[in-house]
């Protein structure tokens, strides 16, 4: 048996609770001063058998099928659910994998972090979350999302990391983000987003790390990403851009990635041309046309191959 699934196994459910000396039947409990860590075999939720302190629980790799709000009032302090894979259909059902994220269901537990990433989750009822949720950390990457989720998000003011990685998305829509000031991470990559409007970010000042690589993004407004002071690192590989308009890196960070691309290098190429050599932008996109230039890194060619006067 491999290293991986070793692990695997080994951390098929996890909890963490203050000052608790019991545990659930299949688990092993470790006890500290702050925290309980225990790992189980689980599958059905082990609600008889959870301290009523618990503040983070993380069941995976597991055969659990059913998982319902009666369960999670259980742990009326839990502040993070881990749920990667499972047999989960939906919240209330006994099928393979999570498929709909139902009402109420998470309106008992002050939730501070919640994954769901890894299901098959297609559907979000709005009124999922409770209207004073503390969420800070919510991941929902690996499903099957066609539309960014903005009704069912509207109740995270304190959001500040969103994963919504490996889905569907094909737009994100204008004000999607308005309900979440302090979010800071933003992980769209690989979807299927083809365009950006020139105020998506226009109420997100806080964001310091935005994931986009992996859609199909042809073009970008120049002034899309203007106003992002505290912007650390941008992902722009592996889309469709050819060329960017004068001023759309015009930022504060300079790690942005932009390989994979199928960049065009003439004369319109100048402005990220100027950037790479003149900005030390960190990133070594390479040309794809035409074709004497194809492959050649963007940033070492001379005015000359670009096409500009000397």
């Amino acid at each position: 048996m491999n290293s991986w699934l070793m692990h695997a196994l080994a951390m098929t459910g996890v909890f963490c609770c203050r000052d608790a000396l019991s545990c659930p039947t299949r688990c092993t409990c470790h006890f500290s001063a702050k925290t309980t860590e225990a790992d189980a075999r689980l599958s059905l939720f082990p609600g008889d058998g959870l301290p009523g302190n618990t503040t983070s629980l993380t069941i995976q790799f597991s055969n659990l099928s059913v998982l319902t709000a009666q369960h999670l009032t259980a742990v009326p302090l839990l502040e993070e659910l881990h749920l990667p894979p499972n047999k989960l259909s939906n919240l209330t059902g006994e099928y393979n994998e999570l498929q709909e994220i139902p009402a109420h269901v998470f309106h008992h537990a002050p939730l501070l972090n919640l994954v769901l990433k890894d299901n098959r989750i297609f559907s979000i009822h709005p009124d999922c979350l409770p209207n004073n949720s503390n969420i800070t950390w919510l991941d929902l990457s690996g499903n099957h999302l066609i539309k960014f989720p903005m009704a069912q998000l509207q109740s995270l003011s304190h959001l500040k990391v969103l994963h919504l990685s490996q889905n569907k998305l094909e737009e994100l829509p204008v004000g999607c983000l308005i309900a979440h000031p302090a979010l800071e991470r933003l992980h769209v990559d690989q979807n299927k987003i083809q365009s950006l409007d020139v105020k998506g970010f226009c109420c997100s000042g806080n964001l310091t790390h935005i994931l986009l690589q992996k859609n199909r993004l042809d073009s970008l407004p120049p002034t899309v990403f203007q106003g992002l002071k505290r912007l650390e690192y941008m992902d722009l590989s592996d889309n469709r851009l050819q060329f960017l308009l004068s001023g759309t890196l015009d930022i504060n960070t300079s790690w942005v990635e932009l390989t994979f691309n199928p960049w065009h290098c003439d004369a319109k190429k100048e402005y990220l041309w100027r950037k790479l050599t003149m900005e030390s932008l960190q990133s070594e996109p390479k040309c794809t046309t035409p074709e004497n230039l194809k492959d050649c890194v963007i940033a070492t060619l001379t005015r000359k191959e670009m096409g500009l006067p000397e």
